[in-house]
């Protein structure tokens, strides 16, 4: 899906991007209803984190990892059977970790442009959205990455 350089590159974007916290805390955009933990995992009752109790640094990385490996599989899936540049992949992987799948799955014109292989229109589509007018700093760079590819 990606070079191995380009799968390095994603993850610490993805982790500048997410920012560590080594305790449960509320998402910055859905609130108390979405506990997250380290790199901006979503905390579920089959998760065995607890709120006020510091994890360690090497747990956070086993999370990322799980977590990272979760949506590169969730943005192959949403890509599908086209050939893309890394850049776009990586940026589909990022979304797929910070939004998951099923949100993911509603950027259907975006998801269209990319196997279309119009990557300026993807970049459009994407800039578009709520999710970019949300984190619009996060995202633009992120846009520019696919306008580019």
């Amino acid at each position: 899906m990606m070079t191995e350089q380009y799968d390095l590159e994603t993850k610490e974007r993805l982790k500048i991007h997410e920012g560590c916290v080594l305790k449960i805390y509320d998402d910055p955009l859905l609130g108390a209803a979405a506990p997250t933990l380290f790199y901006g995992h979503l905390c579920t009752a089959s998760d065995p984190w607890q709120p006020g109790i510091t994890y360690t640094q090497a747990q956070a990385e086993a999370v990322f990892e799980e977590d990272y490996a979760i949506a590169k599989e969730d943005a192959k899936k949403f890509i599908g059977d086209v050939e893309v540049p890394d850049e776009v992949a990586s940026v589909v992987v990022e979304m797929a970790f910070n939004i998951g799948a099923s949100r993911l799955a509603g950027f259907k014109l975006f998801r269209a442009a990319i196997q279309d292989q119009n990557f300026v229109e993807a970049s459009f589509q994407l800039e578009d959205s709520k999710l970019y007018r949300q984190l619009e700093t996060r995202y633009k760079p992120l846009v520019e990455l696919i306008r580019e590819a």
